[in-house]
């Protein structure tokens, strides 16, 4: 009769935890699956109401739903862990006031103490708040370039191009370059011989420009500006372009007009010089009977 009284007791004082936790497990992966879909919703009705957007203004503004959303959700599942760890102490029979209050102040000296840290939760929030960049873009951050993986209030995630993970504290974002932002552009400079017909060349880089537009119209956002000469080099006679592209298709966009660039060069003639140098070498007349003391 006393050991059935006792594991009631055992079983009464451990249930409550034991629910507790389970309760928090279901709702963490209820707050990561459906709490997704409705902040992806709210969200939607808010940032799409103009419905007057074209494909790459809906592009841009899909990155920062889904970033939003992420970044929601990571905050909302703190709140909920922080809630739930303290239900399961008050259920151990322990006084959370005084844990409370001992947190506070714990919680004021770390705040003295870990300045950065306030610094990098600070200038994240701003960062999401102005729609710095989002999870997706292309930027420049503390002289770190990549792509944008994952941001959180503490730090930012990049991938540079030789793979490389990099983690930018959030208190380290000053000036932010962002090269896929509404949108971009492919800058292209191209060198031509000094002996070369200059009028011909620059025809002949707009004729490749009207080309790559018609062959991919949904990256090449306005006509090719050519602009003609740029400067002028020791070897070449240096030409530019600029093409403005749909945001992040500037790369591919250049490479491919320099390669039909070349193509077109070579099939008119016009020759894109290496650096060189004419040595003039002049005699100086020597008597027959002169001599050259070396």
């Amino acid at each position: 009769m006393v050991d059935k009284v006792i594991e009631k007791i055992f079983i009464s004082e451990w249930f409550s935890p034991v629910l507790i936790v389970l309760i928090w497990l279901f709702a963490d992966r209820l707050t990561a699956r459906v709490l997704s879909r409705v902040l992806e919703s709210t969200l939607n009705k808010f940032v799409f109401k103009n419905t007057d957007l074209t494909p790459i203004e809906l592009a841009t503004r899909q990155k920062r739903v889904n970033t939003l959303r992420k970044l929601a959700i990571d905050v909302l599942r703190v709140i909920l862990f922080a809630v739930a760890l303290l239900m399961f102490l008050d259920s151990l029979g322990i006084n959370i006031m005084p844990a409370l209050t001992g947190l506070g102040l714990a919680g004021l000296a770390i705040s003295l103490a870990a300045q950065n840290l306030l610094r990098d939760f600070l200038n994240g929030f701003i960062a999401i708040l102005e729609d710095h960049f989002a999870v997706g873009d292309v930027v420049t951050i503390a002289g770190r370039s990549g792509v944008v993986e994952k941001f959180t209030l503490r730090a930012t995630y990049l991938k540079d191009l030789d793979g490389n993970h990099i983690i930018v504290p959030n208190g380290m974002i000053g000036e932010v370059i962002n090269a896929t932002k509404h949108w971009s552009q492919a800058q292209i400079k191209v060198g031509v011989s000094y002996h070369a017909d200059i009028k011909k060349a620059l025809a002949v880089m707009r004729e490749v420009a009207e080309s790559l537009a018609k062959d991919f119209p949904e990256k090449i956002l306005e006509l090719t500006d050519v602009q003609g000469i740029l400067e002028f080099e020791d070897s070449a006679i240096i030409l530019r372009a600029l093409i403005k592209t749909a945001p992040g298709e500037q790369w591919f966009v250049g490479r491919e007009y320099r390669l039909r660039l070349k193509e077109a060069f070579d099939r008119e003639g016009i020759n894109i010089p290496f650096p060189q140098m004419d040595v003039w070498v002049k005699e100086t007349p020597f008597s027959k009977d002169q001599k050259i003391n070396a």
